[in-house]
């Protein structure tokens, strides 16, 4: 293929309206230590073994509760700086007037 191919191909190519990520670096941070939270919950139950242990019988089903919890906060917080009216417009935060 020519040079000329390629370059009529890639002018083809539209680019439409950039969406904007739904959740922010702040939510995947939390979100990653909530599956954090849940794989050491899981893990730790599964390598103590025991029945009757303190870790597995309390601390690691907190654990796994607490990440379940982080992990909905992750999804479900939004930050208000970055709240769009309807037009996708930013809104403009409103200083009350003293």
């Amino acid at each position: 293929m020519s040079k000329a191919g390629k370059r009529q191909r890639s002018r083809r190519r539209k680019k439409g309206p950039v969406m904007p990520m739904l959740l922010t670096s702040y939510n995947y941070k939390i979100l990653a230590v909530g599956v954090l939270c849940v794989i050491l919950g899981f893990g730790g139950m599964y390598i103590e073994g025991q029945q009757h242990g303190i870790y597995s019988l309390y601390i690691a089903p907190l654990l796994v509760m607490a990440g379940f919890v982080l992990v909905a906060i992750a999804v479900f917080k939004t930050d208000p700086s970055q709240m769009t009216d309807e037009t996708g417009q930013e809104k403009k935060k409103e200083h009350p007037v003293s």
